[in-house]
């Protein structure tokens, strides 16, 4: 058999293994829904396994591809840094999306409590169960099943989300007009990528990281990875190691398995939104 065959059939076998990954990754993450939903609201979680990310940006590049983020916009980032003092140096890496927090005052986020165009109209949420789920939507809103949505065309471009959010995860996108003032700029930012889990797929960033570091899933579901992992490592119950700025009371969804204690030694300004690390990880 010549090179090139042997080198063509080799690419249909790692094409057709990449599509069977993604199949199977689709039809589990429907399995988990459909459960998840005949036994109530699902509530959608990101665990992020800080042991396995190699630094890659794959996150980075699949989310900007998947929103149309434009230059200098980011939606998800990975956070570099080497510390420690020779011979015991180490590089970081720390993921940074949006956590589509659970509370905070009202029982939401502060980026919806700020935005003047919510709460708007009524909407519902139906599980296949059948049972319905009513809340509010706006210009930012939170849905029953946690993530957190922008609707940029009833966006008054007022930009309260952004300086109200302590993570610094949103920003203006250049390329999007409010819808209430076509003279402002639209907001974006990481939405779980909830168009993709309504049809049963993986957010973009999950599907896309080669060291597996992102599982993603429904914490309602005892059988889902998300699930398995939070209560393996206790990572709800210990929110103040396990996630970013637990004094800020914004019970965020985006959970860290951190075993160099990272987290501990991130910090970000409330005001300008600076992050750094202290040097003090070997």
């Amino acid at each position: 058999m010549s090179n090139s065959k042997t080198l063509s059939r080799r690419n249909m076998l790692k094409k057709g293994g990449a599509i069977s990954a993604a199949i199977i990754s689709a039809s589990l993450l429907k399995s988990s829904r459909a459960e998840a939903a005949n036994k109530g609201l699902p509530r959608w979680a990101m665990v992020i396994d800080l042991r396995r990310c190699i630094g890659c940006r794959g996150c980075t590049v699949a989310c900007k591809a998947e929103f149309d983020v434009p230059l200098g916009s980011w939606n998800a980032v990975v956070k570099q840094i080497e510390v420690g003092k020779y011979p015991n140096v180490k590089k970081v890496f720390l993921p940074r999306l949006c956590n589509n927090c659970g509370g905070g005052d009202k029982d939401l986020p502060p980026c919806v409590a700020i935005c003047p165009e919510f709460p708007k109209n009524r909407k519902k949420l139906v599980t296949t169960g059948g049972k319905k789920h009513r809340y509010r939507d706006g210009a930012t809103y939170k849905r029953p099943d946690g993530f957190i949505i922008i609707n940029n065309s009833a966006c008054v471009g007022c930009g309260k989300c952004i300086k109200e959010c302590p993570y610094g995860v949103r920003s203006f996108n250049m390329r999007l007009t409010s819808g209430k003032d076509p003279e402002k700029h639209g907001i974006t930012k990481c939405q779980f990528c909830y168009h993709r889990v309504d049809k049963g797929l993986m957010p973009s960033c999950v599907n896309t990281c080669q060291g597996e570091a992102r599982i993603f899933g429904d914490l309602n579901d005892p059988e889902s990875s998300v699930s398995k992992l939070v209560k393996e490592f206790n990572l709800a119950p210990n929110r103040e190691k396990t996630t970013l700025l637990p004094e800020k009371g914004t019970e965020p969804f985006v959970f860290y398995i951190d075993p160099d204690n990272v987290l501990k030694n991130y910090k970000i300004d409330p005001e300008k939104k600076v992050e750094e690390f202290r040097d003090q990880i070997v």
